[in-house]
């Protein structure tokens, strides 16, 4: 709830009168509870030592010194009786085992632990305050001496005179506050009305200037400071009325320009404060200036020229070209011209690395063909030499093929012109079929295949392109699995088919499963390699599936397996 003036005037006092009150009565309290409680301890003690010499020379006398523990603990009641009526006050005591063997108050039945019995049988004195039915109780413990500690004494004193007489100082201190609460508001009140109207009367006014109304004038007429304001408050109403014309004007268009603009636009003065940002560049900039965009502004007042830098502002790429900003009151500001080039450096950097891999893939295959046709050329002649390079050549030649038509394939896919030709097809019988077809490659790698495919009926699909797709994944299985199982499962749902290819291979690290849909991308290098494999199979999958409104997903676990779901609509 928002407080007024008024509300806060009246608010501090109290709080102040209520702090003070709170502080005195606190010390007061505190102090005279202590007072009473150390003189009652300090009472304690002086019939502590009276005790304790009594209760030895009634052992000693007339009794074997080597006997006197024993002596204490079996005349414990009697102690505990004459102590009792000594000083009115109940007494317990306690054996040298600890145990309580006499009570003045004999309708005490509990034995409740008595923590600062501990610090009694190392032979010293200790007490505790505790409350019991409702009453605090002062529990004063010593120890009896004769050559070691033969048992203890506890004086339990009520503290129902100390707590009255608190309770009393309490019902005294509040009538106090009560009567400085009456003259305190009283006060407050006077003085807040006092001082709130005019600045009341004011702040309607100011509202009113505020809404667009400058013809509303203040009317206070007072020669002190309230009425030097108000005719201050009446100039500049006047002198805003003009201004604020002339300023929407060309805000307006100012505006206009701005959030027209492609580039974000972001003005800053001296201090590195916004002047003005249009929306364009509030979308860039949403973590807001930064230091690297700091130290460029301050380059640029430093050169006084036009400075054009790239900078990686978190997940995106700002190119950014800052101008000195030269008008009468901001010569010390900058205006920044932000682009963000984010996905044309991805893009460039995809290109970059696309063309690596290609030529990285095409100089192998490259390579082998040359260095066998510079080997035919020398020894052409010798049969198995021949023999042997020319079946290097075929299988160079081969993969060479491969990797262009995967090329060929991934360019037409990703193009947005190209049209898969759909047609109904018995799903189950082409998933059957390619199995049949990959299942000597797979006997080849000694790995069992786990088949379950039920009738699905026919849906409406490209069967070549699909049938890729599913050569691509079940290929992959079975070269990463090398043993194993691997199983080939076909579920029907409502409105869409799912076929889930699961191997128990050497599977995929976690962290990389975001880039395997990547082309050219490859977890193993070293062993696609050796398998013949160039790194496009998944890509190319990805891209036939979604081209049939379909999707696909990948789980895996490093060492374990993994699987892969298509699912096509039906």
């Amino acid at each position: 709830m928002k407080l007024s003036l008024r509300h806060k005037i009246i608010a501090v006092n109290l709080t102040v009168l209520l702090l003070t009150f709170a502080v005195i009565s606190f010390i007061v309290i505190d102090r005279l509870s202590a007072v009473n409680t150390n003189m009652l301890v300090e009472n304690l003690k002086y019939q502590a030592d009276l005790s304790v010499i009594s209760v030895r020379q009634s052992l000693l006398s007339g009794g074997d010194p080597a006997n006197v523990e024993n002596a204490f603990t079996s005349r414990g009641k009697e102690f505990a009786t004459k102590l009792a009526n000594e000083y009115r006050i109940r007494v317990a005591v306690f054996s040298s085992a600890r145990q309580k063997i006499a009570d003045s108050d004999p309708s005490e039945t509990a034995i409740p632990q008595y923590k600062e019995l501990d610090e009694v049988f190392k032979g010293n004195r200790a007490y505790a305050i505790r409350t019991a039915e409702g009453s605090r109780y002062l529990y004063f413990s010593f120890p009896v001496v004769y050559q070691k500690v033969i048992g203890a004494v506890m004086f339990i004193y009520p503290l129902k005179e100390i707590d009255n007489m608190t309770r009393n100082i309490q019902v005294y201190l509040l009538i106090s506050f009560l009567l400085g609460l009456v003259v305190i508001v009283a006060v407050a009140l006077y003085l807040s009305v006092k001082i709130t109207k005019p600045i009341t009367i004011l702040r309607e006014s100011a509202l009113k200037i505020a809404a667009g109304k400058f013809q509303e004038k203040i009317a206070i007429t007072s020669s002190d400071e309230t009425g030097e304001l108000a005719r201050a408050f009446n100039q500049m109403s006047n002198e805003i009325e003009n201004r604020m014309t002339l300023l929407t004007l060309e805000k307006s268009k100012l505006n206009s320009v701005l959030e027209s603009m492609g580039e974000g636009v972001v003005a800053l003065d001296g201090k590195n404060e916004i002047l003005l940002i249009n929306h364009v560049a509030k979308s860039i900039l949403h973590l807001g200036i930064d230091s690297k965009i700091i130290k460029l502004a301050d380059k640029v007042r430093q050169q006084q020229s036009r400075v054009i830098l790239e900078i990686d502002n978190g997940d995106r790429n700002i190119l950014i070209c800052a101008t000195p900003l030269k008008q009468e009151l901001q010569n010390d500001g900058v205006v920044l011209i932000l682009n963000d080039v984010t996905e044309l450096r991805l893009l460039q950097e995809k290109q970059k690395q696309f063309v690596t891999n290609v030529s990285h893939e095409l100089k192998t295959p490259l390579t082998t063909i040359l260095g066998y046709v510079d080997l035919l050329k020398e020894k052409g002649d010798h049969k198995e030499i021949f023999t042997t390079s020319l079946h290097h050549l075929q299988s160079a030649s081969d993969r060479l093929l491969r990797l262009v038509n995967d090329l060929i394939d991934l360019s037409m896919l990703k193009k947005s012109e190209f049209e898969i030709e759909p047609r109904s097809t018995d799903f189950t019988e082409l998933v059957r079929d390619i199995v049949g077809q990959m299942s000597l490659k797979a006997q080849k790698f000694n790995i069992e295949l786990d088949i379950r495919l039920p009738d699905t009926g026919e849906i409406n699909i490209d069967p070549v392109r699909i049938k890729q797709a599913v050569v691509n994944v079940l290929d992959n299985a079975i070269k990463y699995s090398q043993g194993g199982k691997i199983s080939v499962v076909l579920t029907e749902y409502t409105h869409q088919i799912s076929l889930v290819i699961s191997d128990t291979g050497c599977g995929i690290p976690r962290n990389l499963l975001e880039n395997i849909f990547e082309p050219f991308y490859r977890v193993d290098k070293a062993r696609s390699r050796d398998l013949g494999g160039n790194g496009l199979g998944l890509a190319i999958t990805k891209e036939i599936i979604e081209k049939h409104g379909g999707t696909i997903h990948i789980e895996s676990k490093e060492g374990q397996g993994t699987s892969v779901e298509m699912t096509l609509p039906q």
